[in-house]
Formats: C-alpha cells, sequence, structure tokens
C-alpha cells in the first residue's frame, strides 16, 4: 500500500500517516505540493493520501477544499495532530545567531507571536520538514526553520526554542482520501459540497434539510467556484453516517434543494490528538 503525504520525512503530514495506518504496512510517497497528492491518487500511484484540512488556530486550509471540490476524490477518515513547533538551527547556534527563518505557511502563521517578537527575515517553504533540511544542509548558523522537534533528531539539528506556537493546544486535522468509494462501519460523520441557486433563502431551506431531521452541522463554509467567478459553493461536514436513512434521505433532499451536490464521503471524526 501506498500513501502519499505533501512534505519529508518529519513532517507534520508524515506523523498524520503513520498515526492513521499505524496497524498497516504502507509505503510513503512524498510530495512536494497538494496537488501532487490529489494527482498521485487519481493516477494509481499511490492508494490513499494524507491532506491538512483544517487547524485550530487559524482555521481552513484553503487549498485543500478547494482540490477536494474539483477532483474525484473521497475522504474516508481523519486524524488529528498536535503541533508544537520549535526552531531548529545548525549545531552550535545559538537563538541570537538567528537572523532568517524558513517554515511552511501556516506553521509561519501559527508562530506569528513569537516571529513578530523578533526583527528575522521569514521565507516560506513547501514545507516544515524540508525547510529543516535545507537548513541543515547549509549549516548556516544565521538560519533556523520552524517544524517539529522530532525533524531535529532527523537533521541533526539544534532546538533553539521550543512550543514557539502561539496557542498552546495548537492541533491540525487531516484527512484520509482515496479514488474509490469507501464506507467505514464505523463513520459517525459526512461532509459534502453543495450550491445553491441565486434567490433568496435559497441557503436557508438548503440548511434546513438537516435541522428537521436534528442533525447537527459541524463545519459550514463558503468557497469561490475557480472557474465560476463570483459563484460560491458551500463546504458542509455534519453528525452522520451514509450508512443511516436519514442521512441518505436528508443529502437527498439537499440536492433538490440546490443546483448540484458533491458527497465526499463518510468517515470516523476523532477526539483525541
Amino acid at each position: 500500500m501506498k500513501v502519499a503525504i505533501q512534505g519529508e520525512r518529519g513532517s507534520y503530514s508524515d506523523e498524520a500517516a503513520k498515526r492513521f495506518f499505524q496497524d498497516k504496512e504502507y509505503e510513503p510517497l512524498s510530495k512536494r505540493f497538494l496537488e501532487e497528492v490529489f494527482d498521485s491518487i487519481e493516477s494509481g500511484e499511490a492508494d490513499y493520501g494524507v491532506i491538512p484540512v483544517e487547524n485550530s488556530s487559524t482555521g481552513s486550509i484553503r487549498k485543500s477544499l478547494d482540490l477536494l471540490l474539483e477532483r474525484d476524490i473521497r475522504v474516508v477518515g481523519e486524524v488529528k495532530v498536535r503541533v508544537r513547533h520549535a526552531l531548529l538551527g545548525v549545531k552550535g547556534a545559538r537563538l541570537e545567531d538567528v537572523e532568517v527563518v524558513y517554515s511552511h505557511p501556516e506553521a509561519i502563521s501559527q508562530c506569528e507571536g513569537f516571529l513578530k517578537s523578533r526583527g528575522w527575515r521569514v521565507i516560506p517553504s513547501f514545507d516544515t520538514a524540508g525547510a529543516a533540511r535545507e537548513v541543515a544542509e547549509q549549516g548556516d548558523r544565521r538560519k533556523a526553520a520552524i517544524a517539529s522537534k522530532r525533524v531535529a533528531e532527523l537533521y541533526e539539528l539544534e532546538v533553539l526554542a521550543r512550543d514557539i506556537q502561539d496557542l498552546p493546544h495548537n492541533t491540525t486535522r487531516f484527512f484520509v482520501i482515496t479514488k474509490e468509494r469507501e464506507w467505514p462501519r464505523d463513520a459517525d460523520t459526512t461532509s459534502a459540497f453543495f450550491a445553491t441557486r441565486h434567490v433568496p433563502g435559497a441557503l436557508w431551506r438548503a440548511l434546513g434539510v438537516f435541522a428537521r431531521r436534528n442533525i447537527n452541522l459541524l463545519w459550514l463554509e463558503s468557497r469561490p467556484i475557480r472557474k465560476e467567478p463570483w459563484n460560491y459553493s458551500f463546504f458542509v461536514e455534519f453528525e452522520g453516517s451514509l450508512w443511516e436513512e436519514y442521512v441518505r434521505d436528508a443529502l437527498e433532499e439537499l440536492e433538490s434543494e440546490s443546483i448540484w451536490v458533491k458527497v465526499l464521503g463518510t468517515y470516523r471524526r476523532t477526539s483525541a490528538f
């Protein structure tokens, strides 16, 4: 089994994959861009992918949502990873040596308070682990990376500062995606996209299909349809499994109240890190 992730060994996506597939043998496929994770699944190179979709401090990962809307991919699982960022430098470096910091834009945003208190130059990278590897390869004491402290061991780096994220309980949520439709028997959550007509009360009527069945909404967000300027779709996640008849009935009624509906999948929502 092959599992595609964005980022290198030691990235948070790598940890998410290890947690979800902990009882199975698999080969990780490191990809530089999120699009490449989706490409590898659609081409058959990978059986599954693990993508970040939401962070507890910075909100949704919009690129992931857009790709879920545009690609023929299904969601079959989720996993949460506690994000504890560290500032990593080369061996012998000190905090006062740092002038330039590299990391993924999301990690940079999650450590904004720490970074603002210093006059460092901040440069976005493709992923946290990759940024740490580049710092290790360059061997410059003036350069550091924001990544998990686990990465320090992989690339023999020095931990210059620990837990530098703005919020102490910073957590990123990942979706497990695949090409084929799978309905895990223990699923308790379902997600979908839909688009409403441009008439008064259209969204209210669409959401009413859930309210009338006492279905709890967990996440609702509008996203622009990139190929249709000024038109929007809605991502919705709610409690209930596609194995349940009332959930299927709700989605069937949602179709009658919408222009289109795309069901992403059904999966078990985790509560622990």
